[in-house]
């Protein structure tokens, strides 16, 4: 897998190689675009609305909209047996990057998707997800949204990537269709970045359709890793996102899951990290000033 998503990674991103993609300016039209959206406290009920609206029309516009940046199948067949996961991707603006994965769950219904994929239980999340180093809810603004804190565990000498979302779960019942949105945002109380990572700007979203005894699955999202990435560590977070949404599907089903963590020169990236310079490998440890 990794040598497929590498070569298209190669292909779209060839013209900036070694530059690295924290290069340019452009930014999409969406709430996760720099400088984040300011959330002085969860109590304030009229700009978490703000922030939700943006969201949803945000995610609304990358499920549905392709007119200017039409999305791409990646050469990437699901490894498991009847499996139907596909990939995606579409042009970066400026330094986001896109992704989009569709896949089946067989015979399950869309609330355990949701127990599963979205549960509040970080143990739960980190059965599926390797990379997962810290989940935690650290507010409710209301019924239906967290402020939640992620931590993602990233091969040395990247730095490792932090989150804070705003999500909400929402039905659209005109649709029969099950949402669940997350953009990261600017939380007064959790301003101060963890030792170690990096805080990283990202949107995304679930649509989950129920479809006589089963659930069909759509992801998007848009993301800013904010520090300099050579282009192959976008393959890597790629295949970290296939091999991801597997073990979810395989903890769905109730099948054993074993997940670890894979460096980069397991990924068969040791020659890359090898051509970049001391400076460079410096660079990638660190964020956006």
């Amino acid at each position: 897998m990794w040598d497929v998503l590498s070569r298209v990674t190669d292909v779209a991103y060839r013209t900036v190689a070694m530059t690295g993609l924290a290069a340019g300016t452009e930014q999409p039209p969406y709430p996760c675009s720099l400088p984040l959206q300011h959330l002085e406290n969860a109590s304030d009920a009229k700009r978490v609305a703000e922030i939700i609206e943006s969201t949803v029309k945000a995610a609304d516009d990358m499920f549905h909209n392709d007119a200017e940046l039409k999305w791409q199948q990646l050469d990437y067949t699901d490894p498991e047996k009847g499996g139907d996961l596909r990939l995606y991707t579409r042009p970066r603006i400026g330094a986001f990057h896109f992704v989009q994965a569709t896949l089946t769950f067989v015979n399950i219904p869309t609330q355990k998707v949701l127990d599963v994929m979205h549960s509040d239980d970080g143990r739960g999340r980190k059965r599926y997800s390797a990379n997962l180093s810290h989940f935690e809810v650290v507010a409710r603004p209301t019924e239906t949204a967290n402020i939640e804190l992620h931590r993602y565990w990233a091969p040395p000498p990247v730095a490792g990537r932090e989150f804070v979302f705003l999500t909400e779960r929402r039905f659209k019942e005109e649709e029969k269709i099950q949402y669940v949105y997350g953009c990261t945002i600017d939380y007064e109380p959790y301003k101060k970045v963890t030792d170690g990572f990096v805080r990283a700007a990202c949107l995304w979203s679930w649509e989950l359709k129920s479809v006589g005894s089963n659930t069909v699955a759509r992801y998007v999202s848009c993301m800013n890793p904010r520090g300099w990435t050579p282009s192959f560590m976008v393959g890597w977070v790629k295949a970290e996102i296939a091999k991801e949404l597997i073990a979810c599907r395989r903890v769905i089903y109730g099948q054993s899951v074993t997940v670890q963590r894979v460096t980069l020169q397991g990924a068969g990236l040791a020659d890359d990290l090898e051509k970049l310079t001391d400076e460079e490998k410096l660079k990638m440890s660190q964020g956006d000033a």
